[in-house]
């Protein structure tokens, strides 16, 4: 009896919603940003030969993609690390480097972020850390969601993440991203309670 009233009873607790959580590494200005970053566009053959590769994975190891369309899905471009003897090793019995493998997906998943979610492709002239040289950036009115898809690829084929989790991440950060004004907002008055 104690447990039905503990599953069913008439206390209910009430939860306060969460205040907005900003999540903001700086502020750059457009000439910072400009002399940073250069927009690039990505080969369309550089990206076809990377899904003919992808592809090529598939049939020679006899696989069932997941997703029939787009072939570059996240959850198609995972399988290519679970599944069958492994991309890197399939690239190279091609005499290719595990590098050369972790840019065909690299740029694979970049396409299919620029395709699905309007991210832009640009490449840093001062990373931070050697595998973010390629970035990808979203933009909301002025505030950037950033993603390094070489290091990411890293990642995903040391087993550490996947594609599929990442373009979750993606999809949920993209909903939240704040708005410009209440960022800068937060920065010149940071005790401010008023919004």
């Amino acid at each position: 009896m104690s447990f039905l009233k503990k599953l069913f009873g008439s206390k209910k607790k009430v939860v306060e919603p969460e205040k907005e959580k900003i999540n903001v590494r700086g502020i750059y200005t457009n000439a910072h940003f400009d002399n940073r970053y250069e927009e690039e566009n990505i080969d369309p053959k550089m990206v076809e030969g990377c899904l003919k590769m992808i592809e090529s994975y598939f049939i020679d190891n006899k696989i069932i993609k997941k997703i029939e369309d787009p072939i570059n899905h996240p959850i198609n471009l995972d399988q290519l690390d679970q599944d069958g003897f492994g991309f890197i090793l399939y690239c190279k019995a091609f005499r290719l480097e595990e590098a050369q493998a972790a840019m065909f997906l690299a740029y694979a998943f970049s396409a299919y972020l620029i395709e699905n979610y309007s991210f832009k492709l640009f490449k840093d002239k001062n990373p931070e850390f050697p595998l973010r040289s390629m970035t990808l950036k979203y933009d909301k009115e002025g505030t950037m969601l950033s993603l390094y898809p070489f290091e990411y690829t890293s990642k995903v084929l040391n087993g550490n993440e996947t594609f599929s989790n990442l373009e979750e991440r993606v999809k949920s950060q993209i909903t939240k991203m704040a708005d410009i004004n209440k960022v800068i907002h937060k920065f010149i008055k940071p005790g401010d309670k008023t919004d």
